[in-house]
């Protein structure tokens, strides 16, 4: 890895904080996330090259990270050579707080293209951890993890190959748009169709026979990695539709697009 003194946006995750969280926590959520992006802003800039491994569970990790530019994955392997993504991080993702503190990562971390990249040291999340403040901010962002952890998993037991990706890429594109790293409905997806459905649960030829089915059906262009939404109200419904309980409560008819007053925020 080499240093890196340039910028890159990190998002905050104050308004979702602040709409999800018990009102008792928003001002201690706060207090953590401005502490924890100081640290960050003092830290170590570093690039880390495509295809580099950032966490490995073959030595202690140094640090914990803040993702600035770029994507990377967690990969679990098995003896055989299979493997599975457990986790895909973009822009402004905190990657490595449970490597942090083991003795030994589980997974490896995998540079999916070059990044840029802030490092705490460990020994300074060791201090972090000892203030209230801070320790419920991470615990707060852990949930987070566990919540898309949850939904993964969910996906993979009932979806089928279309709702996948689309679930996929909705949530991608929400944890991008939250961060006002995107102004429009694309993104850059610099992940290859084998990391796709290493996460996904699919084949090469399942992931890209989908992605053709979504541009045929005009939903979702996928074009030299960079992912074109056409339909937002489709994508929703293809993502959602069979899972509207998770996170919201009971399966309820979505309005169309003509049925919403001009009053209703955009979802």
């Amino acid at each position: 890895m080499t240093k890196d003194g340039g910028t890159g946006g990190t998002g905050g995750t104050g308004e979702r904080n602040r709409t999800l969280c018990r009102p008792t926590l928003h001002e201690e959520l706060a207090l953590g996330e401005r502490d924890l992006r100081r640290a960050f802003e003092a830290a170590d800039s570093r690039i880390v090259p495509a295809g580099t491994a950032l966490i490995s569970p073959d030595r202690p990790s140094e640090a914990l990270f803040r993702l600035r530019r770029g994507w990377a994955c967690r990969i679990a392997e098995w003896p055989d050579g299979r493997r599975a993504t457990r986790e895909v991080y973009c822009p402004g993702d905190m990657i490595g707080l449970g490597a942090a503190l083991r003795a030994r990562p589980s997974d490896t971390v995998v540079a999916a293209e070059a990044l840029t990249v802030r490092a705490l040291d460990v020994g300074i999340v060791a201090g972090l951890l000892a203030r209230p403040a801070t320790a419920t901010y991470l615990a707060w962002l852990m949930g987070e993890a566990q919540l898309r952890a949850d939904h993964r998993a969910d996906m993979l037991a009932r979806l089928d190959p279309r709702e996948r990706v689309a679930s996929m890429l909705l949530e991608l594109f929400d944890r991008l748009r939250r961060r006002e790293l995107i102004p429009g409905t694309s993104f850059n997806l610099p992940l290859t169709p084998q990391q796709i459905g290493d996460y996904l649960g699919l084949t090469v030829v399942h992931v890209n026979r989908t992605f053709r089915q979504l541009r045929e059906e005009k939903v979702v262009i996928l074009d030299n990695r960079v992912v074109i939404i056409r339909d937002m109200w489709r994508l929703r419904e293809l993502a959602n539709g069979a899972l509207a309980s998770f996170a919201t409560g009971p399966v309820v008819r979505q309005q169309s697009p003509a049925e919403r007053s001009p009053l209703d925020l955009d979802p």
